[in-house]
């Protein structure tokens, strides 16, 4: 085959440097490195002439004499120490240059004070000290003196001569992967070693980022440097489906997303405590890289790998894209998000009651994080495209900063990570990492941890979405000296796919009994799909349970094709179209009687105010606005207000708590301050009243003020959460 399989050849020693060949000492070796060697002795004659000329000009003059003495020893003392550094570890070149500035120094200044013919003899001696040494370290470097072993004449071994490093015993596997053993010489280290990654990659020929050098984490000077000389990778790496999968395995078993040059990569979510004390914790986990790299197949990667697996529940959340990451997995998934209401609501209730509910539990089982041994299953939140919840960006900063501690996982996948899509609290707090194909060293540096950028060093590509499915992985239980090698993730097909959700279903849990009451109403009256095409549903509800209706779904996206409605959520089967022409009939209606009761309301002001009305007074109707004042019973007419008794304190509350609940149980998601103030009406209280309940129903976690519009998001009943 080509150059790259010649390497296969190559046997575990290793390979000496090709010594001189007789055809070097033809005339062009000699003009190239053998007239050099009497430079010496051309450069001394020409410094003694130099040496009169300045001689007969400026000795013994009074003045310019001790003038340039001292100019001429200034300048030939800081060439000296120029050439001395410059030598860098080279011992010979630096006595070389040490010697040569010395001496050349000593005999201007000498002639020019006394003249070349009080000096000649000993000008000779120094030139001939001089010119030896020249021809000796011209010798050792070109014409071979030192042993071919030490590569002379080859810029790789000499550069691996100056970090101070050497390679030893290499092999060669059946998948064209070089391996060899890097130690460091007394003064070297693994970083000199992985400066010359690059250099070694361009002179093997290697595929290009398949270079990696894994330091030994027990023993520091030491490592494994893996060359790929054949891309195993190029034509794609096949997903080996429920072939690759352990059926009803647990979230701490490690499963593959994809292939290194040199064989699986394993990934691991949480380590088991139960059986190591020292097992890795959560690492949320960010996804990153242009559009085309590649992410959206290593999602599917990831989700169908979990498919078959007990004691972990997945919720999948995208503002953005719908269901074209999803849908394979709706079944699969234990809940699935594509409508802004509902992912705001669910943001908030993660925060103000599940995760707060979740780590109360796990406290309650002596557990200071999340096992096998707790009662609680593992909560996975999938969140595709997450620079939609810009407005969102402090509740998913504080969220994502407390989940750990509850037994949350959270993964955010979008192009970019910088400050527009994610705050530095949300991309430090995802200490795992997966970026796939990017365009410049500004946009890993917001993906990647600062340990694996070390890593790469120099060897890092970047490729944007010329390599599609080609990515680094970081964290999750991947051993960080394989931080640094380029991986290439499984390519599953939809049949795949689906075949594992269908099978895994067997072993899937649903959600746990805490977490499903910690989210209430919210979870219960989920979007559910069908299965099959049947009638029954995925974790479905009984049929007799209410739906939730939300307020429509996400401005400017469409619901994708396969998703029930956003704004009519059913637990039983979809509603009919009798059913949805019912429902337009009363939103209409709605409409209707809302303008008759402005149109009342303008004549109402008209008739009472007569010729004194302007336009003022009428331009500011509202049907939802909320009068102040007495109102004045007609003759005859009784005030059953002051007839009926004023609550107590603690009645008042109860009403408005069950006021509240039934809200919240009709599935309302928003309240407006409007609504509270009709509701004060019932209790005969004034404001007052109201800015105390409200700021008490937020301290409870029931409601939360909306940071786009006017009013509070409704995210639990305050019934629910006095029985916690």
């Amino acid at each position: 085959m080509g150059r790259r399989n010649k390497t296969k050849q190559a046997t575990a020693q290793v390979v000496p440097v090709e010594s001189v060949d007789a055809g070097r000492m033809g005339g062009g070796w000699l003009l190239v490195h053998g007239l050099p060697l009497i430079t010496p002795g051309i450069g001394c004659a020409i410094f003694a002439i130099l040496i009169m000329l300045a001689h007969a000009k400026w000795g013994g003059d009074a003045v310019w004499t001790p003038l340039l003495s001292i100019l001429f020893l200034a300048v030939g003392g800081l060439i000296t120490f120029f050439g001395h550094m410059s030598a860098g570890p080279r011992m010979l070149l630096r006595i070389l240059m040490v010697v040569t500035g010395s001496l050349a120094t000593g005999a201007l200044v000498l002639g020019l004070v006394v003249g070349m013919g009080a000096i000649w003899p000993a000008y000779t001696l120094c030139s001939l000290i001089v010119w030896v040494l020249w021809v000796i370290w011209r010798g050792t470097k070109y014409a071979g003196a030192t042993p071919a072993t030490e590569g002379a004449g080859n810029p790789l071994m000499e550069a691996i001569k100056q970090a101070r490093v050497q390679f030893a015993a290499p092999t060669v596997d059946e998948r064209g992967v070089v391996r060899a053993k890097v130690e460091t010489l007394p003064g070297g280290t693994m970083e000199n070693a992985r400066a010359l990654m690059p250099m070694i990659s361009a002179e093997s020929r290697a595929v290009p980022g398949s270079t990696n050098l894994a330091v030994d984490l027990d023993e520091d000077g030491r490592g494994v440097i893996e060359i790929a000389t054949r891309d195993n990778l190029k034509h794609g790496v096949d997903w080996p489906g429920l072939a690759g999968l352990k059926l009803g395995a647990l979230p701490t078993e490690p499963f593959a997303i994809g292939e290194y040059q040199t064989g699986p990569c394993q990934v691991q979510i949480v380590g088991d405590i139960t059986k190591d004390r020292r097992a890795p914790d959560i690492k949320h986990l960010k996804l990153g890289g242009v559009t085309g790299s590649g992410k959206s197949t290593g999602a599917r990667t990831f989700l169908g790998s979990q498919m078959a697996m007990r004691r972990l529940n997945i919720i999948g959340l995208d503002l953005s894209k719908g269901l074209q990451t999803f849908s394979p997995f709706v079944n699969g998934l234990t809940w699935t998000i594509t409508n802004e209401e509902e992912a705001r609501q669910f943001l908030h209730r993660l925060k103000n009651v599940v995760i707060k509910g979740r780590s109360d539990h796990l406290t309650g089982e002596d557990l200071m994080r999340w096992s096998p041994a707790s009662s609680l299953n593992l909560l996975q939140i999938w969140v595709e495209e997450s620079k939609e919840f810009r407005k969102l960006q402090s509740l998913y900063a504080d969220v994502v900063a407390d989940a750990r501690s509850a037994g949350v996982f959270f993964v955010s996948s979008t192009q970019h990570w910088n400050f527009r899509h994610a705050s530095t609290d949300t991309r430090s707090n995802h200490g795992a990492a997966i970026m796939f194909g990017v365009e410049k060293y500004d946009e890993a540096e917001q993906i990647l941890p600062k340990d694996a950028l070390e890593a790469l060093g120099k060897n890092l590509q970047y490729w944007g979405s010329n390599r599609p499915g080609y990515c680094y992985a970081t964290g999750l239980g991947i051993p960080m000296n394989r931080w640094g090698s380029m991986l290439r993730i499984y390519e599953p097909t939809t049949e795949q796919l689906a075949e594992v959700v269908r099978v895994g279903a067997a072993y899937r849990d649903p959600m746990d009994p805490v977490t499903a009451e910690l989210f209430g109403e919210l979870f219960t009256n989920r979007t559910r799909y069908p299965l099959n095409g049947s009638e029954s549903l995925q974790g479905a509800a009984p049929a007799s349970r209410a739906s939730v209706t939300l307020t429509g779904s996400t401005p400017g996206h469409s619901a994708p094709q396969g998703a029930a409605p956003a704004s009519v959520r059913r637990s039983g089967a979809a509603a009919g179209d009798e059913e949805q022409e019912m429902a337009e009939m009363a939103e209409q209606e709605t409409a209707e009687d809302r303008e008759a009761m402005r149109q009342a309301l303008r004549d109402s002001r008209r008739y009472h105010l007569g010729e004194d009305a302007r336009p003022g007074d009428l331009a500011d109707v509202d049907a939802e606005e909320v009068l102040s004042g007495v109102i004045v019973p007609a003759e005859g007419e009784e005030d059953d207000d002051e007839q009926a008794p004023r609550p107590s304190p603690e009645e008042a509350q109860r009403i408005w708590d069950e006021a509240l609940d039934g809200w919240y149980r009709e599935g309302r998601t928003h309240l407006r301050t409007a609504d509270l103030v009709e509701l004060l009406d019932t209790v005969r209280r004034d404001r007052r009243f109201l800015y105390r309940q409200r700021d008490r129903w937020e301290s409870k976690g029931c409601i939360t003020p909306r940071p786009d519009a006017d009013g509070w998001d409704l995210i639990a009943s305050p019934m629910e959460t006095a029985g916690r």
